[in-house]
This record gives C-alpha cells, sequence and structure tokens, in this order.
C-alpha cells in the first residue's frame, strides 16, 4: 500500500546547492550506530532511508567520499561541496539502494526506523526506541 507522504518526497543541502526528488516509498528506514556513521554525521547515529536509486533524482554538482566498511564493502558518502551537508550514501554490496540521510528531507516527520544497525557501538546514553529491533552488526 502506497503511502502519499513516503511515495514521492524532496530535499537539499543546508546551503540549496544540491535538490533531490524521491519517487519511491523507502526500502528501509534505519539508524547505524557504526563509528563511521557517528564521525560522518557529527551526531550519536546516522538516520537514513534506503530507495531504489533509479528513483532518486538529483541536481546539482556534489562530492564523494569512498571508504571500507568492516565489512570490507566500498561505502560511497556524497555531499555537497559549498556547504559540507552529507546527502546521500550507497554501499557496494547493494548498488540498486541509495541511502538519503534524513536531516536533508525536507519534512521528514514520517520518519520511523525499523531497526537500529550496529547496536553494539551505541553511546551509553543514546536514547533509543525499546520498540524498535536492535543488531549488534548490519541487517542487511
Amino acid at each position: 500500500m502506497t503511502d502519499p507522504e513516503t511515495s514521492k518526497f524532496t530535499g537539499h543541502c543546508l546551503c540549496g546547492s544540491i535538490r533531490f526528488e524521491c519517487n519511491a516509498e523507502p526500502e528501509v528506514q534505519a539508524c547505524c550506530h557504526c563509528d563511521d556513521c557517528r564521525r560522518a554525521t557529527g551526531g550519536v547515529y546516522g538516520s537514513f532511508v534506503f530507495v531504489a536509486t533509479k528513483a532518486l533524482h538529483v541536481t546539482g554538482e556534489m562530492r564523494a567520499y569512498e571508504h571500507q566498511s568492516d565489512r570490507g564493502n566500498t561505502m560511497t558518502k556524497d555531499f555537497c561541496p559549498m556547504c559540507g551537508s552529507h546527502m546521500f550514501e550507497s554501499n557496494s554490496k547493494s548498488p540498486k539502494l541509495r541511502g538519503i540521510f534524513v536531516g536533508v528531507i525536507d519534512d521528514a516527520s514520517w520518519f520511523k526506523p525499523q531497526a537500529y544497525v550496529y547496536a553494539s557501538k551505541k553511546l551509553p546514553h543514546t536514547p533509543v526506541d525499546p520498540e524498535v529491533e536492535a543488531f549488534d552488526k548490519m541487517r542487511w
């Protein structure tokens, strides 16, 4: 069943140089407590919605940073070269999916994580919803 709030959504970086539109519902909504996501976001965890790559339409020129995950996959973080906003991430293991950082979605009031991944790395005082399933490593 299609949810009108999540079947089409938009977003942009802090300065507005990069904009996007997504024409599909997220396949996964999650928060990640791994060290890399904390460093990339500057927060206690990273929050993402993962969508089909083909459903994401981006305007503006981005820069990318690649690094290896603990599982040996290449992780790519796309960001705005003007304001530094982290926009998207992708994993070489799942090229058909792209993660959108929740903080750059125009209205993300519908965001509800389905999972916390790398919960074993969670900082001790980080609040989490006890109703959401937690995994010690990456689930997908």
